[in-house]
């Protein structure tokens, strides 16, 4: 009887599968890793939406405060009475109240010269008792500039907000004349 040799191995099988699981490998951790980043990227674009909608409400507060609308409200604005022309710069910060005169002599706007996450600039609900904003990191703060025009007065209103981290920060700005609402 004649036997055939056997065929040698070489582990082809073996190093094909070894690759094969290498490629799995690799596409599984890139998909994690994409997994997580979208994750992180949604979480930051709802804080950001969180801090937009809070200095949406920041601007609202100060458009009560103008109308002098806010029932309980701590002040009554009439023209640019009350108004400060430095806006905190060479007065204590507790009677400008985010308060500030706008004239020709600013070097830069108002709100990069002052701190808005502080004095002068107000808290949301400073003046008007509004209720507190929940899951913000901190209220949002505003200033009001008074801006004098021949048919009356326009108001500059900024706001500096944030959502539910401290780093997550969203400023709006806005023109507000009495009456055209």
């Amino acid at each position: 009887m004649l036997t055939s040799p056997r065929p040698r191995q070489r582990g082809i099988a073996l190093l094909t599968v070894m690759v094969l699981l290498a490629m799995l490998t690799m596409i599984a951790v890139t998909g994690a890793r994409l997994a997580v980043l979208e994750e992180r990227m949604a979480g930051n674009a709802r804080d950001r939406d969180l801090a937009l909608r809070a200095a949406e409400m920041g601007l609202r507060d100060a458009e009560r405060e103008l109308m002098n609308a806010a029932p309980g409200a701590t002040r009554a604005i009439s023209g640019c009475s009350g108004f400060v022309a430095d806006c905190g710069q060479s007065t204590p910060a507790a009677t400008d109240d985010g308060l500030c005169y706008k004239h020709d002599g600013y070097a830069a706007p108002v709100w990069q010269t002052t701190d808005m996450s502080a004095a002068p600039s107000v808290p949301y609900g400073g003046i008007t008792q509004a209720t507190a904003i929940a899951g913000v990191y901190a209220q949002p703060r505003y200033l009001i500039e008074c801006l004098p025009k021949p048919d009356g007065y326009h108001y500059r209103i900024t706001v500096r907000a944030q959502g539910s981290k401290p780093g997550t920060t969203v400023m709006l700005e806005e023109i507000f004349t009495p009456g055209e609402r």
